[in-house]
């Protein structure tokens, strides 16, 4: 098969545990690119929390977000393709979510919302939150519930891409288990290690996302495809986590790194070495050296 687009996740794939792309990575998808090759960011992070890293590795073309919910133009930022929740479910959740004790975690579209968090309950933000809220230009509001008056709870619940909360993984069982019984054929729901600082935050913080149930990484590579007007049998997909399974499987070529979760692996046609050993410059020397 030949390549036209080329997909790769970002945290655990091709970043290393640093965050950062290795210089063999640079080059790689400067190699892809002079070869006709499309190199795509297909992430969980939201625009803003991987602008830096894909202006300046990428320059232009297309990163996908959110897990799937959006699309931005890396050059200008802006979203292009999105898939929000439904301004019902998102009550529901957000509302779920604070009566077992979370703080609601609303990732909205910047470019329509004017921000990107709206942080709802009394609880505390996380220790992992706090420390990712550091790193990142991140404009957040917070509330201590849902307003009453429909006018303003309808501004409350548009544009979100996700809902979610970050906390232990013991701690978030019961709650995802009680969405996932209330609304099971309307949300996609997963439940992982959140990214945390190094040597700061204990393995068990864990972080659990809710999408409108046709929030898929897969899914918006195909939008990109069809736009594109390129089939989709020429992708090729490089990636570790959860949210990295349904372009795995979907992709006729597709690459699990060797820090993958062993669940994750199995869904993937091939292996790479791990993110701290340029796993995305031994894809791309596969894919040119026709292997």
């Amino acid at each position: 098969m030949r390549c036209r687009i080329l997909v790769t996740d970002l945290d655990g794939t091709l970043l290393d545990r640093r965050g950062q792309v290795s210089q063999r990575n640079y080059e790689a998808i400067d190699r892809a690119r002079q070869a006709g090759i499309e190199v795509v960011f297909a992430t969980g992070r939201s625009w803003i929390e991987c602008r830096t890293v894909a202006q300046a590795t990428l320059g232009s073309g297309m990163t996908i977000t959110a897990g799937g919910a959006a699309m931005h133009d890396v050059g200008t930022g802006n979203c292009v393709d999105r898939i929000v929740i439904s301004n019902d479910l998102v009550a529901h959740c957000t509302q779920s979510l604070v009566r077992h004790g979370h703080l609601a975690h609303l990732l909205k579209d910047a470019s329509q919302a004017g921000y990107d968090y709206l942080l709802v309950g009394d609880a505390q933000l996380d220790e992992a939150s706090r420390w990712w809220f550091s790193v990142h230009p991140l404009l957040t509001r917070a509330v201590s519930a849902l307003e009453s008056d429909p006018q303003l709870l309808s501004a409350q619940l548009a544009h979100v891409l996700r809902v979610g909360t970050v906390a232990a993984a013991s701690e978030l069982d019961s709650v995802a288990a009680a969405i996932r019984a209330e609304v099971p054929e309307r949300l996609t729901l997963k439940h992982w290690p959140a990214l945390v600082a190094l040597g700061q935050v204990g393995i068990d913080t864990h972080l659990l996302e809710i999408f409108d149930a046709n929030v898929d990484k897969w899914n918006m590579i195909q939008r990109l495809c069809l736009a594109r007007g390129i089939d989709s049998g020429d992708v090729v997909t490089v990636g570790d986590g959860l949210n990295d399974i349904g372009m795995l499987q979907g992709a006729q070529r597709s690459y699990v790194v060797a820090n993958a979760d062993p669940d994750v692996a199995r869904c993937a046609k091939r292996r790479a070495p791990d993110h701290d050993h340029d796993a995305l410059a031994f894809v791309v020397e596969d894919i040119l050296n026709g292997r």
